[in-house]
């Protein structure tokens, strides 16, 4: 059976009992010993891949929807009840309302989405918008002992949260480092000293992978949706005022900071971000021409 055939196969499947994934199958007991961070991604995936998935087409007309749809989500969801951990988070939210649709499906319900679609934006907004992607550059050089205070930091890492990710399993991770000692660990080409800046380390939670077998079927996703946590960051980043840049490191070098840090094996980094006060506007680097850039175009 091809792999698309086997994904296809997965999602339509109407164990109430156990909970298929792409290399196995979890039972009900395997689900009440399962790590929570393993479970509630399991929950994330489940949700997104036998619930948003199908309904949409189905609310349209395109698809019929599955007699049992969401049915292996509301058994990872019983289990995760049952064991008394915590609800109201915002992803197990957004997973608690899409059982509830899942459930009025099943019983026969006419279902609808009253959620606005896309608007154009306005001519300033889109003002905005361009002014934010195009003069965003990156800085390297920052103002001594102005460092960034917390309240900064954090909308910085909620951009970083909003960031697209992968089936909503919410791999991404950040270790913010401020100590100039630590930060040393995982520095890249910048001759800045280290003290005037701070270091947003972006990594990644391999056993969310592990549990779903993404780990297995597409691995680069993992640092792909830490791609994208720091394109948002650090967009969210000039749009404080402050100066950021994107880095990577060597194997070793990541390697080396993950066991001084003290992290857990299973925590891998991907990139990180350095920011703080630009002390000098750099030129903003300039791209290929489109027609360059699109290979394909009719």
């Amino acid at each position: 059976m091809v792999m698309t055939e086997k994904f296809d196969e997965l999602h339509q499947s109407q164990d109430t009992e156990a909970v298929r994934w792409l290399y196995g199958e979890y039972s009900r007991k395997d689900l009440e010993g399962m790590d929570p961070v393993c479970l509630r991604a399991l929950l994330r995936e489940r949700v997104h891949h036998t619930i948003e998935v199908e309904l949409y087409p189905a609310l349209t007309g395109e698809k019929q929807a599955h007699a049992k749809m969401g049915s292996q989500a509301a058994l990872v969801w019983e289990v995760w009840r049952s064991r008394g951990l915590p609800t109201e988070e915002p992803d197990l939210q957004w997973c608690q309302q899409y059982l509830d649709i899942a459930a009025r499906v099943r019983a026969g319900e006419k279902v609808q989405i009253n959620q606005p679609l896309p608007e154009p934006f306005s001519n300033q907004e889109m003002d905005v918008v361009r002014k934010l992607m195009w003069e965003r550059r990156s800085i390297r050089d920052w103002v001594p002992n102005k460092r960034v205070p917390d309240e900064l930091l954090e909308k910085i890492l909620e951009a970083g949260r909003a960031a697209p990710n992968a089936c909503n399993l919410c791999v991404v991770r950040f270790v913010v480092i401020k100590d100039p000692k630590q930060q040393k660990m995982v520095w890249s080409d910048i001759p800045t000293p280290y003290d005037r800046c701070t270091l947003i380390v972006i990594c990644y939670d391999r056993r969310v992978y592990e549990t779903v077998g993404h780990d297995r079927l597409v691995p680069h996703n993992m640092l792909l949706d830490c791609a994208a946590a720091g394109d948002h960051m650090c967009l969210m980043a000039h749009a404080l005022g402050l100066g950021a840049v994107w880095l990577t490191c060597t194997e070793k070098t990541a390697a080396t900071f993950k066991k001084k840090l003290g992290l857990p094996d299973y925590i891998e980094q991907a990139l990180h971000v350095a920011v703080g006060y630009p002390a000098i506007a750099s030129i903003k680097s300039r791209r290929l021409p489109l027609k360059d850039m699109v290979i394909n175009q009719e």
